[in-house]
Order: structure tokens, then sequence, then C-alpha cells
């Protein structure tokens, strides 16, 4: 304080300086030191929020990859296409069951029906299954065709059992998608 006395004895311009505060001034309020509190509060929420949504990516499942999309008919064709070509080399018999087989397959991946574990009096019968038995009744020719090639007479000659391939793919034709 005696710095200050002397600082105003020594200034020879002027009046005398006040000291602080100044006599006539309103005296100023200051807001207290730190944050507002809802600032804080709004802080707080924001940074919990981005920690949880951090947590939540990390913790959560993979997507599952897109499965390629199922082609029965295209499976079949092709699988009927290859033992066609085949029947002139190997037994008759062997081409007979993997014709019925593809047919079979055909029917299990296309219309979700058991048809490799039945009979195809079990599955058109109508008690097997009744809901989509009336939709597939146009297709019981070809699980005729099935049947005979499983349970039928072996055909006699490999040109036999390659007409009966071709009667297969013009059978699987006609259930074009």
């Amino acid at each position: 304080m005696t710095a200050w006395l002397l600082a105003q004895q020594a200034s020879p311009k002027g009046p005398p300086l006040q000291p602080l505060p100044h006599p006539e001034l309103p005296a100023v309020e200051l807001p207290p030191p730190g944050w507002p509190p809802g600032l804080v509060a709004l802080v707080a929420l924001g940074l919990l929020a981005l920690l949880g949504l951090v947590i939540w990516l990390l913790m959560r499942p993979p997507a599952p990859a897109a499965l390629p999309p199922k082609r029965p008919f295209q499976k079949a064709l092709k699988a009927l296409r290859e033992i066609q070509a085949r029947a002139t080399s190997q037994a008759p018999d062997v081409t007979s069951a993997q014709v019925s087989a593809a047919l079979r397959a055909y029917f299990l991946e296309r219309y979700n029906i058991p048809a490799p574990f039945r009979t195809s009096q079990e599955l058109f019968a109508g008690s097997a299954i009744p809901a989509t038995s009336q939709r597939l009744q146009r297709y019981a020719s070809l699980a005729d065709l099935w049947d005979r090639l499983s349970f039928a007479p072996v055909p006699a000659s490999r040109e036999e059992a390659e007409r009966l391939a071709t009667q297969a793919i013009v059978h699987l034709e006609e259930d074009r998608p």
C-alpha cells in the first residue's frame, strides 16, 4: 500500500488515483469460478452416451454373411445333364438311381418336401402335407417318374437309361420357375 501512495504522490499529472472499487461505479458481480452445473451435466451425459455407443459397437455380434440364393432348378438341371452325359458309360441301375436322387433333391430344395426320404404315395396322399398338396398335384407326374426310376425294374440297356435321364429333364423343364 505504501508503494501505491508513493506512486500517487510522485505522479504530477491529473487527479490522484482512487483505489478499487471506484466509489462512483456500481459493484460488478462476477460469476462463481468453474463451469455452470447444467453444462457439466450435459457434457457428462454426452460422454456417457458416446461411451455407451462405443461399447455397443464393440460388443454387438457381426452381421451374418449373405447366403447365396438357392437355385434348385439350375442345380437339378445341371445334375441331370451330367447324368445323361455319363449314362452311356455307366451301369443302367446307377443312372436310374442318380436320376431319382437328383429329382428328389430338387423337390427337397425347391418345395421343402422330404422327397428323398418318402415315396410319392406318402408325399401326395393329402394327409402328409395338406397345405401344399393341392399346389403340388401338378408335379405328381415328376414324382411318379422318380418312383419308377427307384422302384421299377432296372433299365435293360444303357440307351434305355439315357432315355430315362432325358425324360427326367423334360419333366423338370415343365416345372421351370
